[in-house]
């Protein structure tokens, strides 16, 4: 029995190690990567090959494993080759939304997906990568694999990158969630450093433009091209600018550089007054943008004709760099004895602008092309930095000129003092002269107004006027009607009884308001509807409906053209449109725009003519229509479906 309980543990104990040993052997023969929800670095799985011809094709690699060695033992061939990259993996049974490949300033980069030797996929990517040739919901560094669950698949990648530095195969394999978190991570940080940067431009802009003081101008170009510089580098400036070519974009990352470099010489040149305080040592500093300017056009040559970016940042860095490190250390230890305090707070900012060109540059020799990533942080704090102490400068120069001022201004009251005891004598003199000149005006403004009254009760003459002789001009019309037996004569003497009754009403409305008072639309076409009506539909049968608001205006120097056209529209259609109609009607409808448009609809379920009719009995009518809407700047549409409707747009 104890003998049985000794056995016990050694026998769990056994069949542990057991246990481990097999999961030891198998975890020795696992060769593929399993993607179970976890951020995945390829590197270490992938075989490669050069293909220096650049003419092996995926179909034909895919059947080729032994082609490929590890790629930790492949030889440093050269960078603008084109290598293929080879890894196999395992999906688990996690499920996942998909799979994110991702990697890092490869110019080039063709993705094939293939389940056994079926290519499940095709992705083309890379920075110099035209946006029309990538797949929805892909970008330049990343593409989105569709991976199913607990199946294995092969990666094929041709990569080449044509910027000359030796390519780095950093392709890792996350989840798309975790991909597109740590994007929105590093999105958020550069926009808030760049909206910093786009509110101190504006801020300077504005400074500038106000101030008219010459440095502003200088920072402005300086944030302006340190700024363009970081969207560049970003990759921001070829996602919103020039999706379509990404080469061409990016030739001018460096020139956006030294546009700010050149932007800082002016600024230090023109603040701390170098040419007048320094003329010896402005001699040599104007070689400076001339310096600048040179080594831009030269590495824009290097960078379109051979693309050669590495040999053009070795420039930079071995031979720009230093330049301006001696510039920088001459200048200040030529001006700083004699620099103010107001001054020496720019100095401050050019030697962090140094120090952080340092940073880069040395960045760029060691890493190459990975110190992009730390661009926007180091070029967006530069920036700020050299404008807040700028503005700190300046503040302190305009305090020392405010207490300048003031005792300038001390000195001016004393003065101002003796001149204003001076000026009382000459004001009470002046003071006689100007109640003489009062009393003459007052005696010439009750001149005026006597003059007003006169003119006021004049224009009431001539509105009585106007209103009696339309009355009589309408009263004739009228008696004559009776004796006219000719149907034709008849309808012009009835049209021109209507027009007449229009501009009577329009005079009528105008009189009861003062000038530039509106007339209410609806009263007035229901007074012209029914003088109309009792006109030309005797029997009544004509069914006039209205939709329109009832504050809804219409200013005075419209009221004349639109009750013409109101009287010409009613006109026509009692006399042309209800011949033998059951049920006639008239609709009216009208409405304000916020934009001070006037929409107005006249339409009636009569026969109707065509739209581009000629018939002789609308010769007049149509044309006079038109004109008057003309007059008014206004719109009309004419359209014959199911009756007659007229769309007018006037602006009131």
């Amino acid at each position: 029995m104890a003998c049985g309980k000794l056995l016990k543990p050694a026998g769990w104990l056994f069949l542990a190690g057991f246990l481990l040993s097999i999961g030891q052997a198998d975890g020795r023969t696992i060769t593929t990567p399993l993607l179970a929800g976890q951020r995945l670095s390829l590197q270490p799985w992938f075989t490669a090959l050069e293909d220096a011809a650049g003419i092996s094709t995926a179909g034909d690699l895919i059947h080729r494993p032994n082609a490929f060695i590890p790629l930790a033992s492949l030889p440093k061939g050269n960078p603008v080759s084109v290598y293929w990259l080879r890894a196999t993996v395992r999906t688990s049974d996690v499920p996942d939304p998909g799979e994110v490949l991702a990697f890092s300033h490869l110019t080039f980069v063709e993705v094939y997906l293939y389940e056994d030797s079926n290519l499940i996929t095709h992705r083309l990517a890379g920075a110099f990568r035209p946006g029309s040739q990538l797949n929805d919901g892909d970008g330049r560094f990343f593409t989105i694999l569709p991976l199913e669950k607990n199946k294995t698949y092969t990666i094929l990648l041709r990569v080449q990158h044509t910027k000359h530095f030796q390519p780095r195969f950093d392709f890792e394999m996350l989840p798309k969630r975790q991909y597109f978190d740590i994007v929105r991570s590093r999105e958020f940080i550069d926009a808030a450093l760049l909206g910093a940067v786009t509110l101190f431009f504006v801020y300077t802009l504005l400074s500038w433009i106000v101030s008219r003081f010459r440095p502003y101008g200088w920072l402005l170009l300086f944030i302006g091209g340190v700024g363009c510089y970081v969207i560049t580098s970003g990759g921001y400036w070829i996602d919103w600018f020039s999706p379509e070519h990404p080469a061409g974009a990016w030739l001018l990352n460096i020139h956006f550089l030294h546009a700010g470099t050149i932007g800082l010489y002016f600024l230090v040149a023109d603040f701390w007054r170098l040419k007048k305080d320094f003329p010896k040592l402005y001699t040599w500093a104007r070689l400076v943008p001339v310096i600048i300017a040179g080594s831009s056009v030269i590495i824009f040559f290097i960078d379109y004709f051979t693309g050669n970016y590495r040999l053009a940042t070795l420039l930079t860095c071995l031979v720009g760099q230093p330049l301006m490190l001696a510039f920088v250390a001459a200048i200040l230890y030529t001006c700083w004895p004699r620099l103010k305090p107001a001054q020496r707070y720019l100095a401050y900012g050019i030697l962090l602008t140094e120090v952080a060109g340092l940073f880069l540059a040395l960045n760029a020799l060691i890493i190459h092309e990975r110190t992009l990533s730390s661009i926007s942080l180091v070029g967006a704090c530069l920036v700020l930095t050299v404008f807040l102490l700028f503005s700190t400068g300046l503040k302190e120069e305009m305090r020392r000129h405010e207490v300048a001022k003031q005792a300038a201004l001390e000195q001016l009251n004393r003065l101002q003092q003796h001149q204003n005891n001076f000026l009382e004598k000459r004001v009470e003199e002046r003071t006689e002269q100007l109640r003489v000149s009062n009393q003459r005006l007052q005696n010439q403004k009750h001149q005026l107004a006597e003059r007003n009254t006169k003119i006021e009760l004049l224009i009431n003459e001539l509105n009585h006027r106007v209103k009696n002789n339309l009355q009589l001009l309408y009263s004739l019309l009228s008696l004559q009607l009776p004796m006219v037996s000719d149907n034709t004569s008849r309808d012009i003497l009835m049209g021109n009884i209507g027009k007449i009754r229009a501009m009577m009403l329009v005079n009528e409305k105008l009189f009861n308001f003062e000038k530039g008072r509106s007339i209410g639309l609806c009263e007035f076409i229901l007074e012209l509807a029914l003088h109309l009506q009792k006109i030309y539909d005797i029997k009544d049968k004509t069914r006039v409906l209205q939709n329109i608001p009832a504050d809804l205006r219409l200013s005075d120097k419209h009221t004349l053209s639109f009750g013409l056209i109101l009287s010409e529209l009613f006109t026509n259609t009692f006399k042309h449109a209800f011949k033998d109609h059951p049920d006639p009607c008239i609709r009216v409808e009208a409405v304000m725009t916020g934009d001070r448009m006037l929409h107005f609809t006249y339409s009636d379920n009569g026969t109707g003519i065509p739209v581009n009719g000629t018939s002789e009995k609308f010769t007049m009518g149509i044309p006079l229509i038109k004109d008057l809407t003309r007059q008014m700047n206004g719109q009309m549409t004419i359209t014959g479906d199911q009756g007659l409707s007229y769309s007018f747009t006037i602006p009131v």
